[in-house]
């Protein structure tokens, strides 16, 4: 028989099974649907944190009084304090441009007659915007000799206090029962989460201002966060082992004994790979769960099919079919249900990453992704209807015809 020959018997076979074909076709489907959704949100997820880092630049380095420098603030208690004075030492490296002191914690912020409790951020103006990539929506940013004013991110001024209590400059906010007029509304960024969410989601007043707020929770001339620039063509490793040296030094401890940590955007990206890592691993794992379900569903309706049509087997070789011609049209056929499966997969992936999409999470159509997920599905079909293939190719032609 030619391989075109295979082909169309094959295909004929499936039309003649429809309903248990469509149903082990089904098993299939979920697990590509799942790999390749998965897939293209973690691409997403992680073109989202590149975009947000890079908007942030890739020359600041931030310093945090805590071994762990991704812990939260307000959960975790801090290893050590930071001062004015730290923030004074490090002038004395010569690669470092800009230095922004940050205060910042928990208050209560009401408008109108609606009151939230919320970080709100004491920040040096000037250096702040420049790090920060700030882009204004409405108004001025915050500048040095400002006081009691604040600047609010774009999804605070939206959801803060409710569609119909949208802030904007011209109206004021109490902030722990004082009057701090709005002069500046900033740009969203544009993402739900990452390292722009603060910005998003911020509420910024003077350092002068945050100093006063903050007073009872922080020791005197302390900071909870000091932010550097690094001139262009630094060696950032450089920077960060002076930094840690310089600090580790004023505070009269060992370098292994630190208290702060120091956090360049090349550990940020380092640790959000590694979360998404693990994540696309551990959802991976549940999608491939689905796969092995689909695969056995191939091998189970393969298998029957070899004893529904032993006698047509017979048949076969009794007008000159091989036995690898035998095998070949179970392996195709077995195939062809996977590749089925995979292109049907593929398309629902995709479309289940658009839907996310629309939910705010980020997504990014690889078509890699498609024609890897359906070569994929194909090739389990084909592993999955070798046993059966190979079964049916063993089978007497005698005893095959006889067979009811």
């Amino acid at each position: 028989m030619r391989l075109m020959d295979i082909f169309k018997y094959s295909l004929e076979s499936l039309k003649h099974r429809q309903m248990r074909s469509w149903l082990t076709i089904l098993g299939i489907v979920i697990g590509i649907a799942s790999v390749v959704a998965l897939l293209t949100i973690g691409e997403g997820f992680n073109a989202e944190v590149n975009r947000q880092l890079s908007a942030l630049g890739s020359d600041t380095i931030s310093i945090t009084p805590s071994t762990d420098p991704f812990a939260n603030p307000f959960t975790s208690p801090s290893s050590g304090k930071l001062f004015e004075s730290d923030a004074e030492r490090l002038k004395r490296i010569p690669e470092i441009t800009d230095i922004s002191r940050v205060v910042y914690g928990r208050a209560s912020v009401g408008y109108k007659d609606k009151q939230i409790t919320t970080l709100v951020m004491g920040i040096d103006p000037d250096v702040f915007q420049k790090m920060s990539a700030i882009e204004i929506e409405n108004g001025r940013f915050l500048q040095a000799n400002d006081r009691k004013v604040v600047a609010v991110g774009g999804t605070f001024a939206e959801d803060a206090f409710g569609a119909k209590n949208r802030l904007n400059i011209g109206t004021y906010l109490l902030i722990n029962g004082e009057k701090y007029p709005i002069i500046a509304v900033l740009k969203k960024s544009g993402g739900g989460f990452g390292p722009n969410t603060f910005l998003d989601n911020g509420v910024f007043i003077s350092y002068n201002d945050g100093k006063e707020l903050f007073r009872d929770s922080l020791a005197d001339r302390e900071v909870n966060e000091i932010d550097v620039n690094v001139r262009d063509g630094a060696d950032m490793d450089s920077v960060v082992e002076r930094i840690t040296l310089e600090l580790a030094s004023a505070h009269k401890l060992r370098v292994e004994d630190k208290d702060f940590s120091v956090v360049d955007p090349k550990s940020i990206q380092s640790a959000v790979d590694s979360v998404l890592s693990l994540i696309t691993l551990f959802l991976g794992a549940i999608a491939g769960i689905s796969l092995l379900v689909g695969a056995l569903s191939i091998a189970n309706n393969m298998f029957t099919s070899v004893f529904e049509r032993t006698h047509e087997i017979g048949v076969l070789k009794a007008v000159g079919a091989t036995k690898g011609e035998i095998m070949r049209i179970f392996v195709f056929e077995a195939g062809a249900v996977g590749a089925i499966g995979g292109l049907a997969g593929v398309l629902l992936g995709y479309g289940l990453g658009l839907a996310a999409n629309l939910f705010g999470l980020p997504t990014s159509i690889n078509l890699a992704i498609g024609a890897f997920g359906v070569m994929f599905a194909f090739v389990i079909g084909l592993i999955s209807g070798y046993v059966p293939a190979r079964m049916a190719s063993s089978l007497n032609p005698v005893d095959a015809l006889r067979y009811e």
